[in-house]
């Protein structure tokens, strides 16, 4: 924030210096008043900020980090995440209810509901404001979690990568928002669940295990919606409804690529 604070204060100087002087009758040496030089000079300020931005970026601040099952029997994980990469897999210990590392920090909060544990997960800090001019934090997120635990998933992913492979895991809701994204989603292998995509200007690619039966809808604009054929002829399965493993996707989206294989 403090380099918003600086950039924005020049912009301001700027400003006022050029006003000044054209009050004060100071021309150019063509005649021009000095504030013709104001655009001019506030693109060439972008332009150098943009390129700071990039090669004199400050420290990235990597943390490490664990939540506690507190003896809970199944969970409800809220998910914030801005721009970077994030994945997302099994691999938790038994007492765990998830650990990873977060590159760019991580905020969160752990409250019980009963016997369940409900927790909300955040970068540490909020992002600057007017970005692209801004200098921000790249996020990489690799998240394991407890692959026995019944959980709840609401993930808002923003514009980023992710990797989010559920194979394993005792997945019983899925709840995804994402911009302009990157998004590869393994299903769980177990289980009947609902999936709710909700997506952008984004590239989607859902990954049905062998033996989880599936049934899809689709609400989007300008966009593609495509499902492997060889695999499911129509976009319900035949056991969909006697199936113990099965999944009801939806997916709403603008100009989004959908692929489900």
């Amino acid at each position: 924030m403090k380099h918003n604070q600086l950039f924005w204060g020049v912009i301001l100087l700027l400003i006022g210096g050029l006003m000044l002087a054209d009050q004060m009758g100071i021309r150019l040496p063509n005649g021009s008043p000095l504030m013709s030089l104001f655009w001019p000079v506030l693109l060439i300020g972008f332009g150098i900020w943009v390129l700071l931005g990039v090669f004199l970026r400050g420290g990235i601040k990597t943390e490490t980090a664990s939540i506690d099952l507190q003896g809970a029997r199944e969970a409800g994980v809220h998910i914030s995440h801005g721009a970077g990469e994030f994945r997302l897999h099994g691999g938790a210990s038994a007492n765990e209810l998830l650990h990873g590392s977060f590159i760019g920090g991580l905020r969160h909060t752990n409250s019980r509901n009963g016997e369940r544990l409900e927790v909300r997960m955040r970068p540490a800090n909020d992002f600057i404001v007017f970005p692209p001019f801004g200098w921000r934090e790249q996020l990489d997120w690799d998240v394991s979690f407890n692959s026995s635990v019944p959980t709840a998933l609401d993930m808002n992913l923003g514009a980023n990568k992710s990797v989010i492979d559920l194979t394993d895991l005792n997945i019983t809701d899925i709840r995804l928002k994402a911009g302009a994204s990157d998004t590869v989603i393994t299903l769980p292998a177990r289980g009947r669940l609902n999936a709710a995509f909700e997506v952008g200007a984004a590239s989607l690619t859902i990954v049905v295990p062998e033996g989880v039966a599936i049934r899809a809808h689709a609400s989007i604009g300008a966009g593609d919606f495509q499902v492997d054929r060889t695999r499911f002829p129509n976009r319900v399965s035949p056991d969909y409804e006697t199936s113990p493993n099965a999944v009801d996707i939806n997916v709403k989206g603008g100009a989004v690529s959908v692929r489900i294989k």
